[in-house]
């Protein structure tokens, strides 16, 4: 309750505050605008009405808040009240940075005397108003930066707060980072530009200005960022921070998939030229201009950034492995993917070609092969970068390559495939089962009727090859896992402690047994004598009540036992497990003795790793790509267009 009472009174005084500092700035903005000599009722009856209703609203939950946060420490160290912070400084000075980048935007357009208008930013402002909305926000940032510099010494716990500006200071790296790419992207852009009669163009002027705008904006705000987040890795919670990796795992990614896709089309238009179509210099720079212009920036970026994850990922104590397969399998979807469609793209180039009646080289067999080839070209080598290492790791034999086979990300990956192989391989199979029935049963055999058969066949063929190659790569992690497993479960001898006749060691030899059959597991009544073997267990599992009260004679053995012991959270009459107490003890007893016989270190909670969770996350989004682009397949396929 604690928590959405906060969410609601620092969501509100968050809004409020927005709709009073907009409030004033409209109204300051039509006072002093330098074309209206009397402002329209209209214009100030919009601004008071936010500053009057905005005012009292704010101040009501903004004083709350400060009054709670003095009388409670948890309240002033709460998430919500930093995340209330930090949201504030980007609301105010986000919009700073915008209007600064306006007013040096239209300056420099005025400074070439073009109209005012085609700047890219702020083209119908003035620079009044691109002054007053800096000053205010500045104003309200400056508040509220004080407040925040004057509470930090005093919280009683900082891990909230640190954790909230930690994402905050990554907002500010990928925004000042998106206005350099785009910057750059927007300088090489104007370098194509071939003017006919003037040295520059005026879409060339607008494209170079609006550019060295952003740069000039950018680039600072990149710097700033970039060197307070790499001046914090002074301090041991940075080094070791999840969402640093996160962050530079996705700039190395993204990086990765758009220089692929600007290779891809430099490609095309280069086959194109080479298989013979008509494209001046100034063509083929035009066609490029636009992959090129993006290509560059973030290929620095890939390189840039692609270094300091590998760094960081090395450094990561336990999750190097990890990092490196979620990075690998997120790529190799996209190179099997890219690779599938070229190779069906080129057979479907080969089959018209020689199949169709009148197939003539020209414009669009040119462009077909040529996109055939860049596709491939891109793809192939991407997937077989991403794939031999992963492969060659799941083969690998020992502990590394049990844990590689056992990977969440690695069966995803194969299952995924599957998965998309079968619904691929299902919508095929009924747009060539439809060509034939349709010809059969209307009785007309086009001229296009053999082509569209083997086109369709084709398909098929490539879903079958994806789903029989990487179903034995399942079964093969399958078959050695559970080799490995067997032989190790084997050599992991489990004893139970229980009271005769309880039933508890019945129960939770059949749970083992459930986990695994190869566990060997014996009983032992604490009425009977200890067997001499019982030392040789590599772990021991007693119910709450021997290890609370455990016989003498138990009791002596335990102190001299060196393995691994198990307490299961029985009801015990006058005993009351906080936290722990499940409906089910034996099973997750059984599941407990499973991973400690796996080599893993149990997880008693029900929470996933944060890169399980990011896998899933991939795992979804390429899910829902991949069956948005069969179901496309299969509908063109089938309709005809």
């Amino acid at each position: 309750m604690r928590t959405i009472r906060r969410l609601y009174f620092y969501a509100v005084a968050l809004i409020s505050l927005e709709v009073v500092l907009w409030g004033l700035i409209s109204l300051l903005r039509t006072m002093f605008a330098q074309d209206v000599v009397f402002p329209t009722a209209s214009a100030l009856a919009q601004a008071l009405a936010l500053i009057l209703v905005g005012v009292p609203i704010f101040l009501i939950h903004w004083l709350w808040g400060q009054r709670a946060a003095a009388q409670d420490s948890e309240e002033q160290a709460s998430t919500v009240r930093a995340v209330f912070f930090y949201a504030v400084l980007l609301a105010t000075l986000i919009p700073v940075a915008q209007n600064l980048l306006a007013l040096i935007d239209r300056t420099f357009i005025q400074a070439v005397r073009l109209d005012h208008a085609s700047a890219l930013f702020g083209g119908s402002q003035t620079w009044l108003d691109n002054l007053i909305a800096i000053l205010m926000n500045g104003m309200a940032a400056a508040y509220f930066w004080n407040i925040l510099r004057s509470i930090w010494p005093a919280l009683p716990e900082k891990e909230a707060f640190a954790d909230v500006r930690r994402l905050s200071r990554y907002i500010w790296l990928a925004y000042g980072l998106l206005m350099m790419i785009f910057g750059a992207q927007q300088a090489i852009r104007f370098l194509f530009y071939v003017p006919d009669q003037t040295l520059l163009g005026i879409s060339g002027q607008q494209t170079l200005i609006n550019g060295i705008a952003l740069l000039l904006v950018g680039t600072p705000v990149w710097l700033w960022a970039w060197q307070i987040c790499q001046t914090a890795l002074n301090e041991v919670q940075e080094r070791g921070s999840t969402l640093r990796l996160a962050v530079l795992y996705l700039l190395s990614l993204s990086g990765v998939v758009v220089v692929l896709g600007s290779t891809g089309v430099v490609l095309d238009v280069l086959l194109r030229w080479l298989f013979g179509e008509a494209l001046t210099l100034a063509q083929g720079l035009q066609n490029i201009a636009n992959a090129v212009a993006i290509g560059v920036p973030l290929a620095v970026v890939w390189v840039y950034y692609g270094q300091w994850f590998r760094h960081e990922a090395a450094a990561a104590p336990g999750r190097k492995a990890g990092i490196q397969r979620l990075y690998f399998y997120v790529l190799a979807p996209i190179g099997l993917a890219a690779t599938v469609t070229g190779l069906a793209l080129l057979l479907s180039f080969l089959i018209d070609t020689l199949v169709l009646p009148g197939a003539l080289w020209g414009e669009g067999l040119r462009s077909r092969l040529s996109a055939a080839l860049a596709t491939l070209l891109v793809g192939l080598p991407l997937w077989l970068l991403a794939w031999r290492p992963m492969q060659a790791e799941s083969l690998a034999g020992g502990e590394a390559g049990d844990k590689a086979r056992q990977s969440v990300v690695r069966r995803v990956y194969l299952y995924l495939v599957i998965f998309s192989a079968v619904i691929g391989g299902m919508i095929s199979a009924v747009a060539l089962v439809f060509i034939l029935l349709n010809a059969l049963l209307g009785g007309e055999f086009p001229s296009e009727f053999l082509s569209s058969v083997l086109n369709a066949m084709q398909i098929l063929g490539l879903f079958v090859a994806l789903l029989v190659y990487h179903t034995v790569t399942l079964r093969r992690d399958g078959g050695r896992a559970a080799k490995d497993l067997s032989a190790r479960y084997l050599d992991f001898p489990v004893l139970v402690f229980e009271r005769a006749e309880s039933g508890f060691g019945s129960r939770l030899v059949a749970a083992l047994k459930r986990q695994s059959a190869a566990l060997p597991v014996a009983v032992q009544a604490v009425e009977q004598p200890i067997s001499d073997g019982a030392a040789s267990a590599r772990v021991v599992v007693l119910p709450a009540e021997l290890a609370l009260n455990p016989p003498e004679a138990l009791r002596l053995w335990l102190n001299g036992y060196e393995g691994q012991r198990v307490v299961v959270l029985l009801t015990v009459s006058g005993w009351w497990w906080v936290g722990g107490a499940t409906s089910h003890p034996e099973i997750q007893a059984a599941q407990l003795i499973r991973q400690l016989a796996d080599g893993e270190t149990p997880r008693l909670t029900a929470g996933l790793p944060a890169w399980t969770i990011v896998a899933y996350v991939f795992a979804a989004l390429f899910t829902l790509q991949v069956i948005f682009v069969l179901l496309s397949l299969g509908v063109s396929v089938v309709a005809g267009f």
